[in-house]
């Protein structure tokens, strides 16, 4: 019953956001224009002892870049549409539970970071002439905290706001704090000391740190306990947050 119940919202949903041109703006052109424009300022820079190359440090940040997105722009005001249009509020009288509209917002919305993501490795396979470290199962992992943490964070906008407008412009917002103060479009070292300081406790820089560990192959070492911990608690506190706010209806 759950199964048929998350397919068909899930399928209804796909339809419903793919004719959002923001929806398509934000997931696949805004990323892979910024990783251009980046990639032609920063890509005869290296980082850190070791020398890493702009495609090592940032490539993995940019998957960062499209989750953050995906959670601010597409979960978040997704959620406050339908309540806005009343789309939930017609679900009430069915057997539907709000796990299943959140299961399913998070496969399509994981659909939608694949899809941008690819498009990233193509990119930089044509401008670096380089694909993806071996990691992969190291990657997977790093991803999927990651997107654990930002997807929480975008259900509890989407719970939170009343109107898409609202929670479009708190997206805005918190996706040019986060995206300034993580260093993942920039190198953060290029900011003030006092900065880089607040910038801990931002989630975004604690994504971007896993991603790159996970990128290097370093996700099971000491470094990555801290931003794992943080990512965790993050994810837990944005879904426990939601559940407890999450309303049928913007009345």
């Amino acid at each position: 019953m759950y199964a048929k119940q998350l397919k068909s919202y899930l399928l209804l949903d796909c339809k419903l956001f793919m004719r959002e041109p923001m929806v398509m703006f934000f997931a696949f052109v805004f990323p892979a224009l910024m990783y251009l424009i980046f990639g032609f300022m920063f890509r005869d820079m290296t980082y850190g002892e070791g020398s890493v190359s702009y495609y090592d440090q940032y490539t993995a940040s940019f998957m960062g870049i499209i989750l953050l997105n995906v959670a601010l722009f597409n979960i978040g005001p997704g959620l406050a549409i339908y309540k806005e249009r009343g789309f939930f509020r017609r679900l009430v009288i069915t057997p539907l539970h709000m796990s299943v509209i959140f299961s399913a917002t998070t496969i399509r919305s994981f659909l939608l970071f694949l899809g941008g993501t690819i498009q990233i490795f193509i990119l930089g396979w044509l401008m670096f002439d380089r694909v993806p470290p071996e990691h992969i199962g190291q990657i997977f992992i790093g991803l999927s905290l990651s997107g654990f943490a930002l997807f929480s964070l975008g259900f509890m906008f989407g719970s939170f706001f009343k109107t898409s407008g609202a929670a479009f412009g708190a997206s805005i917002v918190t996706f040019q704090v986060m995206l300034m103060l993580s260093g993942a479009g920039m190198p953060l070292e290029q900011l003030p000391g006092f900065v880089q300081v607040i910038a801990n406790i931002i989630p975004m820089k604690h994504v971007v740190d896993i991603l790159r560990l996970s990128w290097q192959g370093s996700l099971f070492s000491s470094v990555a306990l801290l931003p794992t911990s943080i990512c965790v608690a993050a994810g837990i506190i944005g879904l426990v947050v939601s559940s407890r706010i999450f309303r049928w209806s913007a009345k």
